[in-house]
Parts: C-alpha cells; sequence; structure tokens
C-alpha cells in the first residue's frame, strides 16, 4: 500500500513546502470512521497479521478449540471506544478498550488467550495491541504498547513526533511468548514510513527477549505477515536516503 495521499517516489520532486502541504494532509482522520485501506482491499481480511481474524462490524473470531467466541462491539457514544466480548465457558466476560477501530484479534494455539490490535483514532493509525487472558472468572488485560514504543524509539527524522503502530502477528509460544511488531505511521511525516520492526515478547512480566529487522521479519515469518507489512519497503531499509520526506532533510534541498 502506498502512502494514503503521495507515495515517497513522488515527493522528492516536489519543493519543500510542497512535501509539508502533502505531509499535513496525510495525517490520520480524527473521526476514524473508515477501515484501513490495506483491509478493504483484501476483502476484509486483517492487515497486520494473517492468521487473525478481521473482528470490524462485530464479526466473532472464534478460537481454535471452537468453545468460545470474541467480539468487538463499539461505543455508540465514543468511536474510539469498544467493549472486547469474550463468550466461553466461563461465562460472557468484557474489558472496555479505547482502540476500537479497525480491530483484529489472534486467538493463541491453546485457546487460553487472545490478542486485540486496533486503531484509537483513524484507518492510519495509532494501533496499539493489548494481550487478554480468561483469569478465574474474568479477562486479564495485558497492555503492549507502552513496551514496543518505547523499544522501537524514534529511529527515523519525522516533521513531528509520532509513536509507531503497534500489533500483534503470530503466537511464537501459545499464551506465553508472541512476535509484535512497530510500524512507522504510513504517511509522510517520517522517513521509512511504512517500514517496521519486530519483538519477541516473554509475556511473563512481559519483557522483549528478541529483536528483528524487517529483512529478517520477512524472511522468518512472511507466512504470518498481513499485507500491510508485506509490503513495507525493503529498499527504506537497504539504502535508508531512498526514503527521506524531503521536508526532514533540508540540507539536501540546499546541496540541489
Amino acid at each position: 500500500m502506498k502512502d494514503k495521499c503521495i507515495s515517497h517516489f513522488l515527493i522528492p520532486r516536489l519543493p519543500c513546502y510542497m512535501a509539508l502541504i502533502a505531509s499535513l494532509l496525510c495525517r490520520p482522520p480524527a473521526a476514524g470512521h473508515c477501515q484501513s485501506a490495506v483491509a478493504a482491499a483484501n476483502g476484509d481480511a486483517p492487515s497486520y497479521s494473517a492468521k487473525a481474524t478481521y473482528t470490524e462490524s462485530g464479526r466473532a473470531a472464534i478460537s481454535p478449540d471452537g468453545k468460545a467466541k470474541v467480539q468487538i462491539k463499539r461505543d455508540a457514544d465514543n468511536v474510539n471506544a469498544a467493549e472486547v466480548v469474550a463468550e466461553g465457558q466461563q461465562g460472557t466476560l468484557s474489558v472496555k478498550i479505547g482502540f476500537g477501530l479497525d480491530t483484529e484479534v489472534l486467538w493463541s494455539p491453546d485457546s487460553r488467550a487472545f490478542t486485540v490490535s486496533g486503531s484509537e483514532e483513524g484507518a492510519n493509525g495509532l494501533y496499539e495491541t493489548s494481550v487478554f487472558y480468561f483469569l478465574h472468572g474474568r479477562l486479564k488485560q495485558v497492555e503492549l504498547t507502552p513496551l514496543i514504543t518505547q523499544a522501537f524509539g524514534h529511529p527515523v527524522k519525522c516533521g513531528w513526533p509520532e509513536p509507531p503502530n503497534v500489533a500483534a502477528v503470530r503466537w511464537i509460544v501459545p499464551s506465553k511468548k508472541l512476535l509484535v511488531t512497530a510500524e512507522i505511521i504510513h504517511h509522510s511525516n517520517c522517513d521509512s514510513f511504512g517500514t517496521f520492526r519486530a519483538y519477541a515478547v516473554d509475556l511473563n512480566g512481559p519483557q522483549i527477549v528478541k529483536e528483528y529487522d524487517q529483512l529478517k521479519t520477512k524472511r522468518l515469518f512472511g507466512g504470518d505477515l498481513g499485507p500491510e507489512l508485506l509490503q513495507a519497503d525493503d529498499n527504506c531499509i537497504r539504502n535508508p536516503p531512498a526514503c527521506f520526506v524531503p521536508f526532514n532533510h533540508p540540507e539536501l534541498q540546499s546541496a540541489q
């Protein structure tokens, strides 16, 4: 998927002030009433994890053992908020979240836990991720976004400070270890927008136990990645200057 408004192949041909206009136009929609372009183009397929269930519009994600299901029920009064509702052997359990847009649910193979990844603002982000466990008649939520955001930091220049999209991709060990990605939001604010890194997270903590760059993640886990991650430009990793946003590099303009 190219940038929502203009690709980074076109931006280098624009004057600096035009790149600024493009970056402003490409801010994530505040209202957040639409799904991502990737999900729309793939028949409501999940954007980040090929193994997840896209749960927008109330679609249920059924557990691998067939004994439970999860639905994300949007709040009618707050478009970003939603209720995670799990129905199973422990009855109907629920937790409220603030990232209820464009959601996808990834069940652990042992049906003891699941992840919810979704946006808090609009079709482009900001995406957050939590893990949910069935524990003593309630849903226990483990938030992963702060951990991943801190590890990812700010690896490239941006027009304004912006955290990454955080999404679950694959269960490495059922209910215990998870592969989570951090993606530079896919619009013309940061250099190399749309690229990502991945982290193996031990949920006993939680703590990061391994980190993968984009190239290695695609090589090792390509079959688990959704289209949003598969289309990330590898040339930005091999040759970062090729994916610079000109407004972030006035020195390049003055050198021309």
